[in-house]
């Protein structure tokens, strides 16, 4: 099969807002999802922002298969729209694919069955564009019905949660009776294609002659057998009621066990390295008028990535970046009364590969806000709010942090009460309904939500 069908088959519907989507043109169906086999999503990708990879759980790490035109070779995707300035940053157009599988079926009279999972990248608005990338997973079944009956279909992406029971539904005759996709996806931190029914990957299987191209999971021109389905149900099979003629020669039943398989196996030391921040944080405290000051950065990247912080403005608390043995990278400054006032209001991180590709991420120094007490008194109708900045500069020494409490649309300012760090106010006769929570902000940057107490 031809890479353009394959894409035809798994084409988006533009402009849907991209919530789980289900189209079911039928009467009556039971079918339940199956439980993904995704494991781990890698950090964002410095120049497309998508995750950089996808894993699964027999081992199968992919990234956006980009190799080639997008329309025929070994990947799958839109070209690049002449124009639009994400679309060339990035190399494609409105879609990509970490992973796109796809089975087709004869049906008697003329008829078509066909079989779509696909992990893929797209905007949420359709054509590319800043901040609205959006990944989901998909699971697409279009089938031509010759009678009018109850059909059973297995597939690969059946639920293990219930023996991978096949999906049932009662149709109509007709040319796409049965047509179903079911998206399950999201925006930023791409979380949701963990938790939805694509996964694990197919993959040529093996053992059967030939091998998959190198660096690639398949060939889509070219269909072939596979392993990597629940259940061990590596094949696309649809069954009609007794006495329907499906397959033109008297049988039941059509299947097959034949797939387009398109991805890409993911190499870190070709691929620029991402850099996640998680969080850059700071303390400050004045004794006898000296302020001294540490700052923490924790950062996600690469795990064989060589991860330098910079920008510190005591040189020597420069330098490179502990890693935890998972994705995550620590260093800590800690910075002498010369170097603390004022604090750097930004830091620089820089990732290098194996290869020495590089990529450069600025982040942000912060404060820690902590709420300590939210407080409510009922005949009053008042709002006790106090809280903490890791910011315990004296004012004396220099500028403290202004907190600001956030109750709904309406904001208060907080002054420093008692020893450096500490803000506290209250609000007598503003709120006779008490707030379910309250939200404190820093100047500096720091954050935090809390409840009332009960």
């Amino acid at each position: 099969m031809k890479l353009t069908k394959l894409k035809e088959f798994s084409a988006i519907s533009r402009k849907l807002g991209f919530a789980a989507i289900l189209v079911v043109a039928m009467m009556g169906l039971t079918m339940q999802s199956a439980k993904s086999a995704l494991t781990g999503k890698g950090v964002l990708h410095p120049v497309n922002h998508f995750p950089t990879w996808f894993s699964d759980a027999n081992g199968v790490t992919l990234q956006l298969c980009l190799d080639g035109d997008g329309l025929t070779g070994l990947c799958a995707f839109d070209p690049v729209i002449p124009g639009n300035p994400t679309s060339l940053a990035t190399g494609f157009g409105a879609e990509a694919f970490w992973w796109l599988a796809n089975a087709t079926l004869d049906v008697a009279g003329g008829g078509r069955a066909i079989l779509v999972l696909a992990l893929e990248a797209a905007y949420g608005q359709g054509d590319p564009a800043p901040n609205d990338q959006f990944a989901f997973g998909r699971v697409r079944l279009r089938v031509d019905i010759p009678a009018d009956g109850e059909y059973k279909i297995w597939h690969p992406a059946l639920n293990e949660t219930n023996g991978c029971q096949p999906e049932v539904y009662v149709a109509t005759a007709g040319i796409k009776a049965i047509n179903v996709t079911r998206d399950t996806g999201g925006g930023v931190p791409f979380d949701t294609m963990l938790t939805g029914e694509v996964g694990p990957f197919l993959t040529w299987d093996p053992a059967i002659s030939p091998l998959a191209p190198a660096g690639y999971v398949g060939d889509p021109n070219v269909n072939h057998e596979v392993v990597g389905g629940h259940c061990g149900i590596n094949y696309f099979r649809i069954e009609a009621p007794i006495g329907v003629d499906l397959d033109g020669n008297g049988n039941n039943f059509v299947q097959t066990n034949l797939f387009s398989i398109a991805g890409k196996i993911y190499d870190e030391n070709s691929t620029p390295p991402g850099i996640d921040p998680v969080r850059t944080s700071y303390s400050r405290t004045t004794v006898n008028f000296v302020t001294t000051s540490r700052i923490n950065s924790w950062v996600k990247a690469p795990p064989h990535a060589t991860v330098v912080l910079s920008d510190v403005p005591q040189a020597n608390q420069n330098g490179p970046m502990a890693f935890d043995g998972d994705n995550t990278f620590f260093r800590r400054a800690t910075l002498n009364a010369a170097n603390s006032n004022p604090m750097p209001a930004q830091l620089t991180v820089t990732a290098t590969n194996a290869n020495g590709m590089s990529t450069v991420q600025v982040v942000n120094v912060v404060d820690q806000v902590k709420i300590d007490t939210v407080g409510w008194t009922k005949p009053l109708a008042r709002l006790r709010v106090v809280a903490f900045s890791s910011d315990k500069i004296h004012p004396a020494a220099g500028i403290i942090p202004e907190l600001t409490l956030h109750v709904g649309a309406n904001s208060y300012p907080m002054p420093q009460v008692g020893t450096p760090g500490r803000y506290e106010v209250a609000l007598p006769g503003l709120f006779p309904v008490p707030p379910a929570r309250v939200t404190v902000t820093s100047s500096r940057g720091g954050v935090d939500t809390q409840g009332l107490e009960d």
